[in-house]
């Protein structure tokens, strides 16, 4: 799936098929997701929502998001009961802000994605790390081994790394870390907003591959976060990945509402915020 609207051909009984069929389960007909990441308590610690996670993913799932983002044992522990499971994507690496916060740790396979019945694999890197090298090594056998099973690929591509200096978080180091991904094969990038519609264009333009915003830290107010979701999907971007702005919302299954009718439908922020009330 390459930046496309109806992107799905036929690839026989190839894993080119399996692909296609699992990227359609998350991008649907329009090419556009709203994911909501449940990844984030080794990352970013066990906050009150994840700690309880049953509660909060019945609330997400109530919103009808396109899919969460989790890791096996979260994945088992949330979905094996479930009889109609939301789309899934394996979250199979970690950083962690407290220990290593510039090295993805593996912590899964694209086998276990397929053992699970995921509809994707995901992987971290962080650009611009004394560890480059390793997370694009890291990367590259991850999009090898998913290609031969037909498993899509998402890289969770950050421009965290402490050698980029006061040029961490510049739209030319996000757009470094995008293309960085896609040069090596992915389907999907999840990187940072670089602040405006017009400098994420530039990132979208030059990533050939599906690219995804984070949603980063946990914003003031419910509408900035509208406000940031309608201004990415104006610079062409294939859809949302938000963890704290929307399981940290008040209400995570109106914010999932109201996000999804930017995403899915091309509402404004404005008119996106009613579905808060």
């Amino acid at each position: 799936m390459r930046n496309e609207t109806t992107p799905f051909t036929s690839f026989g009984v190839t894993s080119g098929l399996g692909r296609a069929i699992r990227l359609r389960r998350l991008f649907g007909v329009t090419g556009k997701a709203l994911v909501v990441a449940l990844d984030q308590a080794v990352p970013r610690g066990v906050a009150p929502q994840l700690a309880g996670i049953e509660k909060t993913y019945q609330a997400v799932k109530a919103g009808n998001p396109s899919a969460i983002t989790v890791t096996r044992g979260i994945g088992g522990s949330l979905l094996a009961g479930d009889p109609q499971p939301l789309p899934w994507i394996l979250k199979a690496s970690s950083f962690s802000m407290d220990f290593h916060a510039t090295i993805d740790a593996t912590i899964g396979t694209v086998d276990d994605a397929v053992r699970l019945g995921a509809d994707a694999v995901a992987v971290g890197i962080s650009a611009g790390s004394n560890v480059q090298p390793q997370m694009l090594e890291m990367l590259a056998a991850t999009v090898e081994r998913a290609a031969e099973v037909g498993m899509p690929t998402v890289c969770h591509a950050y421009p965290s790394g402490e050698l980029w200096g006061d040029r961490k978080g510049s739209a030319e180091s996000v757009l470094y870390a995008a293309r960085a991904a896609a040069e090596l094969g992915v389907d999907v990038v999840k990187t940072w907003y670089t602040g405006s519609s017009e400098s994420f264009a530039e990132v979208v333009a030059g990533t050939p591959a599906l690219v995804m915003v984070a949603g980063g830290a946990k914003a003031d107010t419910d509408r900035e976060v509208l406000e940031m979701a309608d201004s990415v999907m104006q610079a062409g971007a294939a859809g949302l990945t938000f963890g704290r702005n929307v399981w940290g919302a008040e209400n995570p299954t109106k914010m999932i509402t109201a996000l999804r009718a930017i995403v899915q439908d091309g509402a404004t922020s404005d008119a996106a915020a009613e579905k808060l009330a």
